[in-house]
Order: structure tokens, then sequence, then C-alpha cells
């Protein structure tokens, strides 16, 4: 596949370093060559300077033979045009990165399809999703919920309290068992577990399960202590703090730290005035959280566009014992030492946007892709077609890749859990997990 990726930013090189792992015939453009040279010494791709909305720049790339480009630059105006005129110059389809809710909205699809935009991206919008998500279960530091079924899979610290600790996972209940544990995070490896691995104090642990067992996981990992989020604070006043404000159950009361006043009356102007309250002020100045009951909150979320401040203050806020706490963290460097100080819930909006647009290049037909990047793997929601390579055998005849795990599957709106003997069918929804680069290896089988 001939892919063009206009923007050599945090999104653009993260998912042109994923795609360089595949061969496919790559370019990278961006006005800047200085972005351009890490890229170009270190991975097997081209790059290009120039702007992406110049069509002799375009045309110097061969854009008529382009099967995808894609626009993330940091101006969504310049992503939109650029892939107007690469449509009209003949790319297959267009991805365009925005800045704009109203641009993601389903009923302005069709428009935006139109005029040469086939899919547009906001990645604050997608963040914003997974901190909303995360703050609904205090106990959990990722969730995956299958659309239209009561399948689940769910990333949980485990420490002295859980009750499986140091049990080889063949001793605990096998098939029958209403959870599997598809994937293990211990310090910076993830592993792939076995009938003989066994879990340790402090491993982030990936469970799959149906919904009815939420609450039995809960009471195995020790985790019933953790209260219930009434109260969120949030650190930072940007785009991403407000529509997670905006998609937290009404029952939750959210205070959000601004320290720009200008940002503040903005936002003022955007939120729910009945539960959201707007305060300016340093979210690192203690006495200011003091003054506010910050310590009575059950969940802090730091979301400014500084990596570093953001793992500070969560940790200030562990002090102060809240139990929940997130944290944005853009440069991808910091994500290693955030995971090994014990944050909490680590949102990558590079990750994020990279994902989404990678499941676009799989072969199969993927349903959703979620970038887990504290554990440098993906889960994926596989849509079994007719014929595909998965149907032929059980699980256990399968030579699925080593980095790979078949979690659950859907089947007529009901979730059920994979072990060897199952034998995928055509229609089914499967909820796979893996390491690496092995996502688009699996994708091979289905």
């Amino acid at each position: 596949m001939k892919i063009v990726i206009a923007g050599a930013g945090a999104v653009g090189t993260h998912l042109a370093k994923l795609l360089s792992r595949e061969r496919h015939d790559i370019t990278v453009l961006d006005s800047q060559a200085e972005r351009l040279v890490n890229l170009a010494n270190n991975y097997d791709l081209l790059t290009r300077t120039g702007s992406p909305v110049s069509i002799d720049t375009l045309q110097s790339i061969s854009i008529g033979k382009t099967d995808l480009f894609i626009g993330v630059t940091p101006d969504e105006t310049t992503n939109m045009t650029a892939c107007m005129l690469a449509r009209k110059m003949g790319a297959r389809k267009t991805v365009a990165r925005v800045n704009t809710y109203e641009y993601v909205q389903k009923k302005n699809q069709e428009l935006f399809r139109s005029v040469g935009i086939d899919s547009v991206i906001l990645p604050e919008m997608i963040a914003a999703q997974e901190i909303a998500s995360s703050i609904n279960r205090s106990w959990i530091r990722h969730w995956w919920e299958v659309e239209g079924s009561d399948l689940t899979m769910m990333g949980i610290k485990v420490r002295e309290k859980c009750k499986i600790l140091n049990i080889p996972l063949k001793d605990l209940g096998g098939a029958q068992s209403p959870y599997h544990i598809v994937a293990i995070k211990r310090g910076d490896e993830t592993i792939i577990p076995h009938g003989n691995d066994y879990v340790r104090a402090y491993d982030l642990v990936f469970f799959m399960t149906t919904r009815k067992y939420t609450q039995y996981i809960r009471e195995l990992v020790g985790k019933e202590d953790y209260p219930d989020v009434k109260n969120v604070v949030m650190m930072g006043g940007g785009i991403t703090s407000l529509f997670t404000s905006r998609l937290l159950p009404d029952y939750m009361r959210v205070k959000i730290i601004e320290k720009d006043e200008a940002r503040c009356r903005e936002l003022f102007n955007q939120i729910d005035e009945k539960r959201v309250m707007i305060i300016h002020g340093d979210g690192r100045d203690m006495s200011l959280l003091q003054d506010e009951n910050v310590p009575k909150s059950e969940a802090f979320v730091a979301l400014t566009p500084n990596s570093e401040t953001n793992i500070l203050s969560c940790l200030a806020a562990k002090r102060m014992n809240i139990r929940k706490t997130v944290a944005m963290i853009d440069n991808a460097g910091f994500v290693s030492m955030a995971e090994s100080l014990d944050i909490g819930t680590l949102i990558n909006k590079q990750n994020i946007a990279a994902a989404y647009i990678y499941q676009m290049m799989l072969k199969a037909d993927v349903a959703n892709v979620k970038s887990l990047v504290v554990a440098n793997a993906d889960v994926a929601e596989f849509i079994v077609p007719e014929g595909a390579k998965i149907t032929r055998k059980p699980i256990r005849e399968m030579s699925l890749p080593q980095g790979a795990t078949l979690g659950g599957l859907v089947r007529d709106g009901q979730g059920h859990l994979i072990n060897g003997n199952t034998q995928i069918q055509p229609g089914d929804r499967v909820v796979t997990f893996c390491i690496g680069n092995d996502l688009s290896r699996l994708s091979s089988f289905f």
C-alpha cells in the first residue's frame, strides 16, 4: 500500500514508525526539514520537505498513485485542504485530523465525504472517552467493552490483597473459569501468559470476562475498598477537559482548574454550570487545592500540555489519598517512568490517533482498535468473514502469532470466553490482545 503522511509531529511520527515495520510504501511530508531527519535515518520510508497544500509538492510524490493520504499536521484547515487536494488529484482514501467537535458528528460525515475527506479524527474526543470510562470505575486502569454485548476486558493493577497471587493460572479454574487472564504487564515486560505463569503483586493484569462478573473480579483482586467516584478535579482547561466533563454522568461534580483567565471565561460559556465549576488558579498550588477541598475528591485528572506537570500533580494527588488518578502523557518517553511511579491511568493522544488510523490499513474487517501505550500492545475487535482462516480449525490447532491471544467473542449478541476448544464461526466478533506489531500478522487469520 502506498501511504502519504502529511505532518511529522507526534501523531505522524508514531504512525510512520508503526507502518514502516510492515513494508508499506510510506512517504512522510512536512514543511520543516528538521522534523524529518530522525525518520529518514532510522526507518524504511521516504521523507519530503514541502507543504501538504502545495499542488507541485503533491505531484512530486505521485499523489495520484496513493492508496491512503493522512493529514495529521497541528492545523485542521491544512489537513482538510490537503485531503481535498489529494483526493481530487487521485488519492484513493483520505483521513484528516481535526480540532473541532462539530466536524466529527455523524450528521456531517456525508458532507466531508462529498468534498473528498473520507474520515475525520479528533484525538482529544477519543481521549476524553477513555478518561470518562476510566473514572466511572475507580478500581480499573483500562476498560474495553465490546459494543452491543456484555463482553469486557479490564486492566487492573493488583496488590497484596489480590486473592490469586502466586497461583499457576492452570489451577485457577481452567476452561470453566468466569474470566481469562489474557496478558500481564510486569515491569517493562508484557507477557502473554500460559498455564504455568502466575500473577504477582503490582502486576498490571488484563482480564477478559462478561459484565455480570465485574463485581466478582473486583472482589477477586481486593479492590472493594476503592470508593465510587462522585467528585472529580481536572487540572488544565483544554479541549480534552471540556469533552471529558460533558461525558461524565450527571451525578458527578467536576472542578476544572485553569491558570489562564481568558480560557476560564471560554470554558464558563461552554459547560454545564450546575455540575461543573471553573476555578482560576494554578493546579500545582497546594494551598489552592486544600482550599477547594481537592483531597476530598475521589478522582484527579491532570490534562495540561506538559507531561512532567501532569505526572508530578498526580503524585501529589496520591499523597492526598486520592485513589483514582489519570495523567495525559504527550511525551511517549515519559510513559515507562510514569507507569513505574504507579501514577494510575495514562492517556497518550498520539497513540490513540495512530491506533484509529492503523485499523484502516489492516487486511481484515476490524471494528475497533485500542492502543495500550503502557503495555506496548493493541486490543482489536475482528469481525469474522466467511471463509476466514480462523474458522477452519479449533483455536488449539491454530499457529497464532506468539505475541497474540484471543480473549473472547460475541455471537448472537452474547459474550463468550475463548479457550483451546473454541471453534470460531463466520459473523463472530473476536476480541484479541496483541503485543508489539503482531496485530498485523494476526489479521491474516481473519
